[in-house]
């Protein structure tokens, strides 16, 4: 008889997940500003600031994107109905989606498709098995 091993459940939240957009933000406005400092300041005189202030300027704008990109990108998901087996094909930004083949209400969620019941809360959704 085998021993069942249960296995850690991962959240997924990281640094970036979880604190990546506010961190992005103050990164690109502390620069934002040190560059907007150098070059009114240092900038009217002398060359220096602009030399130094600018490329903070657009390091300020440029570093929040480029940070962030992972949470501007969509994951396809192609996974059959639960309840006809039919080919869905869609994306995890969707939230929900009728079945095109059987009329179903099915739920995206943790980048798999599940099947509401009927007279099922909106907020939980369950796995039908197909019985084949």
């Amino acid at each position: 008889m085998e021993a069942k091993r249960t296995e850690a459940v991962k959240t997924g939240r990281t640094f970036d997940g979880a604190y990546g957009f506010s961190f992005s933000i103050a990164l690109g406005l502390v620069l934002f500003i040190s560059g907007l400092v150098l070059a009114l300041t240092l900038g009217g005189d002398s060359s220096l600031g602009f030399v130094f202030g600018i490329p903070l300027l657009i390091a300020g704008l440029a570093v929040p994107l480029f940070m962030m990109r992972g949470v501007f990108a969509r994951n396809d998901i192609d996974e059959p109905c639960p309840a006809c087996g039919s080919d869905i094909h869609t994306t995890d930004a969707t939230m929900r989606l009728d079945c095109p083949k059987c009329g179903r209400t099915l739920r995206v969620r943790d980048m798999h498709i599940y099947a509401e019941k009927k007279g099922q809360k909106q907020n939980s959704g369950v796995r039908i098995q197909n019985p084949e």
